[in-house]
Formats: structure tokens, sequence, C-alpha cells
């Protein structure tokens, strides 16, 4: 299919577009749905912590790894960005470099909401080429959404704390990613067999000869949100301040990531984040001496 008219656009565009449209088979869809359900919660990280106040080099182009994940896969991209991000010391940021203006939290979540999913249901419902095509560049979709917003709502029109918008956002991903997730333990319940075919990836590469193209792609996808939402989950544990904190974090991640997905494990921990930065109150460290009669 022509999608663009450019021969080499069209060509990458043919194999992104085969792979995505085999993966909607009835049998692996429900895992492709959660998957991406759940990547919405790391998207819109990259998104929010873009228009921080003190962010780092690392996190300051959100379309430009948008790019580099879409086009060498997410397994590869995230596990690179979470290393980078915590190499930086973005994972220590204090309150006043944490602060984000409300302008730029709305955008975010309009980016978020406009950009990915939009488009990410639009792709699945309809299960069209030519929307599975669209929907791929959805990074560069985010970018124009977000930046959209700030040309008709910029910061120096609504400077105020953006912490409630931030929270709604990451609130927003926590249950899209549970409702997927349980949807699909609730379709699977009492059959092990199906469930371990949804979610367990082989190890052994399988045989060309004897394998569909549906398995090989269902794989494929398989260890790719293995490395893209497994490297959110064990990033989450850099936000921690003290062995106490990674402990619990790791139990819930643990638990969350079976009960409402690794995408609702993530979104928790971020909400957590985001109060600790921005919504607890400060502590003063001494109390104020008293006024004298």
């Amino acid at each position: 299919m022509r999608y663009v008219g450019v021969g080499h656009i069209d060509h990458f565009l043919c194999g992104l577009v085969t792979f995505f449209q085999i993966s909607f088979d009835p049998t692996t869809l429900p895992f492709t749905v959660d998957f991406f359900a759940s990547l919405a919660a790391l998207v819109a990280f990259t998104f929010i912590e873009a228009g921080r106040r003190n962010r780092s080099t690392v996190l300051a182009f959100p379309v430009a790894l948008g790019i580099l994940y879409q086009t060498h896969s997410g397994a590869i991209i995230f596990p690179l960005f979470w290393l980078a991000l915590i190499l930086s010391g973005h994972h220590r940021l204090e309150r006043v470099g944490a602060r984000i203006d409300q302008a730029n939290a709305k955008a975010a979540l309009f980016a978020v909401l406009a950009g990915y999913a939009l488009p990410s249901a639009l792709m699945f419902s309809l299960q069209d080429p030519t929307v599975t095509a669209l929907w791929q560049p959805f990074p560069v979709w985010m970018w124009v959404a977000k930046t959209g917003h700030l040309f008709f709502l910029p910061s120096s029109r609504n400077h105020k704390s953006g912490y409630w918008t931030v929270q709604a956002t990451f609130i927003f991903t926590f249950i899209i990613s549970a409702i997927s997730h349980i949807a699909v333990l609730w379709v699977t319940r009492g059959d092990l067999v199906l469930l371990k075919h949804l979610y367990i990836p082989r190890i052994s590469p399988p045989d060309p000869a004897t394998t569909s193209l549906n398995l090989a792609a269902h794989v494929a996808l398989q260890w790719d949100a293995a490395f893209t939402l497994g490297s959110g989950v064990v990033g989450t544990l850099w936000f921690a301040s003290n062995a106490k904190q990674v402990a619990l974090i790791a139990l819930w991640n643990v638990v969350a990531s079976v009960i409402v997905g690794p995408g609702g494990a993530v979104s928790g921990v971020l909400i957590w984040r985001e109060w600790r930065l921005n919504g607890a109150p400060e502590d003063s460290g001494k109390r104020s001496p008293k006024k004298s009669d």
C-alpha cells in the first residue's frame, strides 16, 4: 500500500503495519491492547517530565525519544532512557526544580489524550491498515497537540501549579491500564494455558518452518513489552529515598503488575512521587519561634 507516496517510507510502514495487523488476531488481541494501555503511563511520564522547571536534558525532547522507540523498538530505547535518567540525577529532583505550571501540565494531558489515547482507540477499534499507519508516529501527534495547546494557552497566562492536572494524567493512565488488564484476567479466568500463552514469552526462538506469522508477531511483542514495561517497573525503584521505600515500591510493583498491569504499577508510583514533589506539605525542619508578649 502507498501511505505517503515515498518509496522508503512506504516500505518501512508496510513492515510495521503488517506486524500490527497480525497482532490484532482475536487470539492475541487482548495482550496487544493490554500492552499499549500500560504503555500510556511511560509515554505520559516522558511528556510531563519535559515540562518541569529543572528538567534534565535527557527529558527535554520527548518527541525525539518517541521517534527512537517507534523506529528502533521500545525494548531497546526505554531501558537506555531509564539508565540515562538515573545517571543524569533527574530521579533526585527537589521540590523547586520539580514544579510544573498549569499550562505545561494541561498541555501534557491534552497530548496524552489527543495524541496517544484517541489514535490508539481508533487503531484497535477500526483495525484498518491506513489508521494503523497513521498511529505509528504518535509521538509526533503528541508533540503537535502539546505545542498547539501551549500556543493558545502559554505558561505566561497560566503559571500556577499544575499539580492536580499531573495527578489527573497519572490517574487516567492507571485506570486504562487497570481496566484492560482486569478485563484480560476476567476473560482468561480458570484457563491458565491461555493466560500463559498471552503473557509468557518463549525463551527459545520459534522455528520459522512451523511457526505462524501470528505466533511470531505475538512472541516479538511479548519480549518488547517485557523490556519496555519491565524497565519502567524497575526504574521506579530509583524514586525511593531509602531502603524501606525501595522495598515498598518493589512489593507494590509486583502485586500491582499482577492485578492492574505494569502500567498501573508505574502509574501508582508516579502518583506517589508527584505527591512527594508537589503535593505533600513542606517540612520546614524546625518550629518557628514564638512571638514575645
